[in-house]
């Protein structure tokens, strides 16, 4: 045959025998493109281009093979291959349906169906399709065991693990405690017929819809620790069976009894170990190949002082683990990696794709515990005091074990819905604004309460008199929403000499305010110093904004300030200005004390700013500060 088609694909193959990989693809590319509109030979190009490593054009190929035959068997098995090496189980199982669909008497690909639903967590329709086969007198089973396991009929038809529910409450605490990156998730895929798996990157946040998916066992979810302003919510140990001995144990019975001892007997060490240091933690079996220990945080902390802990702690433990057992610490570098995402763990109490199995939380007995979310909602969590005293602990022990003292010391005592908004603002009356104001605005008084991060950049604007240009978009499109926020946002804004001038705001904001991931990826220099993980459980299909802590205000607390205040509220507004003047007086002054001290033992006594110049001066004997703007210096 003397075609075009052919010639190319001689073209492609005479290449791909001298060597020249990279020319028989770039050939492979312009033949196929050429023959899009083409009928015919899709399926032959698709298994060619699936030789030379380019699953796009195979998938593109595979595809328009079935547009021109749609019984196509082998362009349907390879597209469902793909389907799975990239994790997209849903069109996996829809490509397989129809696989099985058009030979219904083949047991080998039934039971392969049976097995993707069951690790999908479909098991009504595992089971509908179990019985049609057994029906037709296919030798299939429901559930797929363990290699080396013995066989029964009731592990036969037992099926994958029940679905948890989980109430909103839960699921906002659920995140709160293990939560991490706030942009991505990770989603695990298992490929059973190659063994492979892995976790491919989810570019949305996590929210509690998916997270019930990860419950009820459609999904299994990992998350990335690090968060965008580079703090995390938890840290967690994993303690692991080797692969080789994983193998070992699969063949060989005895040695998988003497494994899972040694696997139960190094978890009570780390954890009696982590106790022992005041380290409270939750003990997770993994659902594969061994146990996690978690330590959710009481507020979010930097990265780089969980590694600290995690690299001391790996010192202390791994001496006392089996040959058998390795550890692993989250998160393992102060920052994400080259990929920007950092090292990912698999989420607690999911269905493992490759076992299909539910991950547990156990108790100090090592039984599984069985109402998880009551247990989260009572443990523990450590805070920065906890990690400061394990540290110490730490540190005297390696410096007691290498003086050769052994370990004597004595431990620390152990220690998308609709987005609810804010009521409409209405600033027409708004009077200027004074510090008092945040003082006597019910509304003010929750959301600095509540919102440390907020609070934070207050407090900057009314003692630094600097904001940076983060600092302000976030300021602007916080208050920028709230009842006399303009008047509010105006006043701070014109605390700081360097703030431009065309960032004031002239009417309320429109739309909605800024998130909290959104606040923590513009300032992370602000977030990871101060608590920012509010939970909203009244709020849980919503995404997470400062003003979410104005929830249960009435009209009247949300009101603006009106122009003219009652005379009560002016006597009260004075005593608090006076109050807050004699503050500033008394912070001032002793501010000044010290950096006139500074000045008078410094070399020159004058300290430059852009602004202008701090210099000390003698006026009758007496040391003075005085400031001399810009402008007006010599």
């Amino acid at each position: 045959m003397n075609t075009p088609d052919a010639a190319a694909l001689h073209q492609v193959h005479h290449l791909l025998a001298a060597g020249a990989l990279e020319d028989a693809r770039e050939a492979l590319r312009s033949a196929t493109a050429a023959r899009l509109q083409l009928a015919g030979e899709h399926r032959e190009w698709g298994l060619l281009a699936e030789e030379l490593g380019l699953p796009g054009v195979a998938e593109r190929e595979f595809n328009l093979a079935l547009r021109d035959d749609p019984e196509d068997r082998v362009a349907l098995e390879h597209l469902m291959e793909l389907a799975l090496e990239r994790g997209n189980i849903d069109r996996a199982l829809n490509l397989l349906t129809r696989r099985v669909d058009l030979d219904p008497n083949d047991a080998a690909l039934t039971q392969r169906l049976i097995d993707l639903l069951v690790d999908s967590g479909a098991e009504p329709r595992a089971r509908a399709l179990w019985q049609r086969a057994r029906a037709l007198g296919l030798a299939v089973h429901l559930s797929r065991r363990d290699e080396g396991a013995e066989e029964t009929e009731e592990e036969d038809i037992a099926g994958p693990p029940p679905s948890l529910v989980a109430s909103d409450a839960d699921c906002a605490r659920f995140l709160a405690l293990f939560g991490g990156r706030e942009d991505v998730y990770a989603r695990q895929w298992f490929n059973p017929k190659s063994g492979q798996g892995g976790y491919a990157p989810v570019r949305e946040p996590l929210t509690p819809r998916v997270l019930r998916q990860h419950f009820a066992g459609d999904l299994t979810l990992g998350v990335y620790p690090i968060r965008l302003d580079g703090t995390c919510l938890f840290c967690a140990l994993d303690i692991d069976l080797h692969r080789g001995v994983l193998g070992e144990a699969q063949r060989h019975r005895e040695v998988a009894r003497r494994v899972r001892e040694e696997l139960a007997s190094a978890t009570a060490t780390a954890v009696d170990r982590c106790r022992a240091l005041g380290l409270r933690l939750l003990v997770e079996d993994s659902g594969y190949k061994g146990r996690h220990l978690w330590f959710p945080l009481t507020e979010p902390l930097h990265a780089g002082r969980l590694v600290a802990l995690g690299r001391a702690l790996l010192a202390h433990l791994t001496p006392h683990m089996p040959a058998s057992c390795s550890l692993e610490w989250f998160p393992k570098a102060s920052r994400p990696g080259a990929k920007g995402l950092g090292n990912l763990i698999k989420l607690p109490l999911g269905i493992h794709r490759r076992t299909g199995r539910r991950s547990h939380f156990l108790d100090d007995a090592g039984a599984p515990v069985a109402r998880p979310f009551e247990l989260l909602r009572s443990h523990p969590r450590l805070g920065e005091d906890d990690l400061t005293q394990a540290l110490a602990a730490l540190g005297e022990r390696a410096a007691a074990e290498a003086a050769g003292e052994g370990e004597g010391l004595t431990p620390p005592a152990s220690a998308p819905a609709p987005q609810p908004q804010p009521p409409p603002v209405v600033d027409a009356a708004a009077r200027p604004w004074t510090a008092a104001d945040f003082e006597r605005h019910p509304a003010y008084l929750r959301l600095f309460k509540g919102c440390a991060v907020l609070r934070s950049l207050r407090d900057k604007a009314t003692s630094q008199r600097h904001l940076s240009h983060d600092e302000i978009v976030v300021l602007a499109h916080s208050l920028g929403h709230m009842p006399s926020g303009v008047a509010a946002y105006n006043y701070l804004l014109q605390l700081c000499p360097g703030a431009p001038a065309g960032a004031l705001l002239k009417s309320p904001l429109r739309g909605n305010p800024v998130s909290c991931p959104k606040i923590r990826s513009r300032i992370p220099h602000i977030t990871a110093h101060v608590p920012c993980n509010c939970g909203f459980p009244e709020a849980a299909e919503t995404y997470p904004h400062p003003l979410l802590h104005l929830h249960g205000l009435s009209s009247e607390e949300l009101a603006p300030l009106p122009a003219t205040p009652p005379p009560e509220a002016q006597v009260r507004r004075l005593l608090i200005l006076r109050h807050r003047l004699g503050e500033l007086q008394r912070e001032a002054a002793a501010l000044a004390d010290e950096l006139t001290a500074h000045l008078r033992d410094s070399h020159s006594p004058r300290w430059e700013l852009p602004e202008g110049i701090l210099q000390l001066e003698e006026r009758d004997g007496v040391p003075e500060l005085v400031w001399v703007p810009k402008g007006e210096t010599s």
